[in-house]
């Protein structure tokens, strides 16, 4: 991705921060961007249905004349598929191709675009021995966490996919693998916007301190979850 501006249609959301090499699905409820689904479906070069996807900042009052504050960090989402329901609606399902920061706003126009300038990640050796470790790490992680929490482990990735397995999370690229998983971590979206500032490695460290902290605190529960499951009382 080359490190040109480009100009993007914003769909600003309150609470969701969409990453690279994952897919989002929303249902597109307002007019102004209904018509923003509709003109990029019209758009004949795949390359150029992209949305850019920010968040919100705190605060937000959402009208259709308004333009509440959103933070400068998004990614740019290629639309893969739209489904425009009779009441005008639509469902939309995005594919995250890069990353960018909000350079300005343009005026004018039935929805809001702006010019961005894309945060290219840096060439990555799969192969380093850093990166391999942090891989396992992550993949161990996700494992125990899975195995200890069932139907409460937060990663739907994990049962559609299974972890490790042939053509699961496991067989993803590194950039893929962090990003799947921070796209599912039960933090707030301001710690999710934090992931997504940073560079790969610095996102890979951050995402592998989360689960290692999540599985500190099952550690932490599993004797009274014991105690807990042999009540009568419960």
């Amino acid at each position: 991705m080359a490190d040109d501006a480009h100009t993007l249609p914003l769909v600003p959301l309150p609470d969701v921060v969409h990453f690279p090499c994952t897919e989002l699905r929303l249902q597109i409820s307002e007019p102004r961007y209904q018509k923003l689904v509709r003109d990029v479906v019209e758009r004949e070069d795949e390359e150029s249905r992209r949305i850019g996807v920010v968040l919100l900042k705190p605060g937000w009052v959402e009208t259709y004349e308004g333009r509440p504050e959103v933070f400068p960090d998004g990614t740019a989402s290629r639309l893969l598929d739209a489904d425009f329901l009779p009441d005008g609606r639509a469902n939309i399902i995005l594919y995250g191709d890069f990353r960018f920061e909000v350079q300005r706003e343009l005026g004018g126009g039935d929805y809001r675009q702006a010019v961005v300038l894309p945060r290219v990640e840096g060439w990555l050796n799969e192969k380093d021995a850093g990166v391999v470790a942090v891989r396992l790490a992550l993949l161990e992680n996700l494992r125990s966490l899975a195995s200890e929490l069932g139907d409460r482990f937060p990663f739907d990735l994990a049962e559609e996919d299974g972890i490790g397995g042939t053509g699961g999370i496991g067989d993803s690229s590194f950039e893929e693998l962090v990003n799947r998983i921070a796209a599912g971590l039960d933090v707030p979206a301001l710690r999710k916007l934090q992931l997504l500032t940073e560079t790969l490695p610095e996102r890979g460290l951050s995402v592998l301190s989360i689960l290692r902290s999540r599985r500190q605190v099952v550690d932490l529960l599993r004797p009274f979850r014991h105690l807990a499951g042999g009540s009568e009382m419960n």
